[in-house]
């Protein structure tokens, strides 16, 4: 693709991935700029940042680099674009979480310099690589990225020594990008914690006297064995906590029944169920309605109210043939097993419910079809709005938000980009779609931030090609290309869930 859409860029193909500092230093190398710009792939540029940079530093020649305000994918600003070195105090301060306690904190805000005006240009100590516009002449000076970094911590190095040599690194806030951040190693997982952890330590070694690096590389060492503890605790519980507490609600709402039954409905009976209705009979109930909630999928991210109530409808009809089979001895709870499933559904259903809106982990629950707009121009919405209806032909379009007023009259027209946030309190909107072609970076930037109290999903459509969102940098982003062809191949389990759901 790059060969073929871009054939005037110099394309180094690597057969393995060798890193992030020793894949730039190979096109370095080959650089014959004024200047070097390390930029992360899954980054979005306004159009004037690359001018409004360049002009900065021509003005400033004691700037060495210079790093921008960044942006991830739900228009939320990104702390890491200004850093300040990892000392001990602002290690310790961020291992601990009291920098996220305190980011304005001089004392224990100094990993992000949270006290300092993210809308204001300062010179700090760290630039993040995934914008970091560097003189070549810098380069030739102090030499290029340090390879015994893998991934992370070369920009730390490397801002390091461009101070050292007598440079500025320069935080400039006068242009923006969105960083889809963390689309090459996921953060939260155990690969990015050794990586992570582990250029922290190479730079403590290298660059820190011997009385910081003492106490700096044993709490490192510390913090990777407790954070990698940490994340496989939060790794088991994410996937076991939803069928825990299904689990103890099921437990509950039969243990209730039985209870009822034994002291109101049947007392005149002196019913009691004997010991294997709680050993054996419930225990098979509970079984049979997590496997069925399990195999339709009601334990997915994007599990819904349909795959909750289709999977206690067959861990029901599941437990009615199960307990036809039963001997006599352990037939005694067929109205259990019905009052069950509807107290099951009525329970399961309200508190997913209750999570969904409580934590935003799913808007949409109730909803199978999402609601939706387009940022963009009006000649372009029509052919836009089919394309977005390939990949989500179950929502709704809702019309379209354009940068100048629409004189002539358009029933889809809801009004001007400056207006989004009373067209969000009129119309449910889940989901935003931008235009890249036509609506200027920065005004989706600011589009994008007037809305960040509101649970809305952001998506780029660039060049009527690629739809590109990523809205929690801790989760895989998407990307779909409307002309690539794409062969996935579909699990049994998966096919099973889209016949029944």
């Amino acid at each position: 693709m790059l060969k073929k859409q871009f054939p005037q860029v110099k394309l180094i193909e690597n057969k393995e991935n060798v890193g992030f500092a020793k894949a730039n230093n190979q096109a370095i190398k080959l650089s014959q700029s004024e200047y070097v710009l390390l930029i992360n792939p899954d980054t979005i540029i306004q159009e004037d940042t690359l001018e409004k940079c360049v002009a900065k530093m021509a003005n400033d020649s004691k700037i060495g680099a210079l790093g921008i305000k960044m942006y991830d994918g739900n228009g939320k600003y990104l702390p890491e674009s200004k850093r300040g070195f990892p000392s001990p105090i602002a290690a310790l301060s961020k291992m601990s979480g009291l920098s996220k306690i305190f980011p304005k904190s001089k004392l224990f805000g100094k990993y992000h310099l949270g006290y300092l005006d993210k809308n204001q240009n300062h010179e700090v100590d760290v630039l993040s690589g995934a914008f970091m516009l560097v003189r070549k002449s810098v380069f030739d000076t102090i030499g290029l990225l340090d390879e015994s970094y893998f991934m992370y911590g070369e920009d730390i190095d490397l801002s390091y020594r461009i101070q050292q040599a007598g440079y500025k690194n320069y935080y400039f806030a006068e242009s923006n990008i969105i960083h889809f951040k963390g689309e090459s190693t996921k953060k939260g997982n155990l690969n990015y914690i050794k990586l992570f952890y582990g250029a922290m330590i190479i730079f403590a070694s290298k660059q820190l006297n011997k009385t910081q690096a003492s106490f700096l590389i044993p709490l490192l060492k510390i913090g990777i064995i407790l954070r990698a503890i940490l994340e496989i605790i939060e790794q088991f519980l994410s996937k076991i906590l939803y069928p825990l507490i299904d689990l103890g609600l099921m437990l509950f709402n039969l243990l209730t029944l039985k209870y009822i039954f034994e002291q109101y409905i049947k007392s005149d009976e002196h019913l009691t169920y004997p010991s294997t209705f709680l050993y054996i009979n419930i225990p098979i109930y509970i079984s049979l309605w997590l496997l069925s909630l399990w195999i339709i999928g009601a334990y997915t991210k994007i599990a819904k109210w349909k795959h909750i109530f289709i999977g206690l409808i067959i861990g029901f009809l599941s437990i009615s043939i199960v307990y036809s089979f039963l001997p006599l001895s352990l037939r005694s709870s067929r109205s259990i097993i019905v009052l069950g499933f509807l107290l099951n559904t009525i329970t399961l259903l309200i508190y997913r419910w209750i999570v969904a809106q409580v934590f935003q982990t799913n808007n949409n629950f109730f909803n199978t079809q999402e609601h939706y707009i387009l940022v963009c121009e009006q000649e372009e919405c029509i052919h836009l709005q089919k394309l977005v209806s390939k990949t989500q032909p179950n929502n709704h379009y809702v019309g379209y938000v354009s940068v100048q007023d629409i004189m002539k009259k358009d029933k889809n027209y809801l009004g001007k980009t400056i207006q989004i946030k009373d067209i969000l309190e009129v119309y449910p909107i889940a989901l935003i779609y931008f235009s890249t072609d036509s609506i200027a970076m920065q005004i989706i930037v600011e589009t994008m931030q007037k809305t960040t109290n509101k649970s809305i999903h952001f998506k780029m459509i660039v060049k009527n090609k690629y739809i590109i969102s990523s809205n929690n940098k801790n989760i895989q982003g998407e990307i779909v290309g409307f002309e690539i062809p794409r062969n996935q191949k579909i699990s049994i389990l998966q096919k099973i869930r889209n016949w029944l759901v």
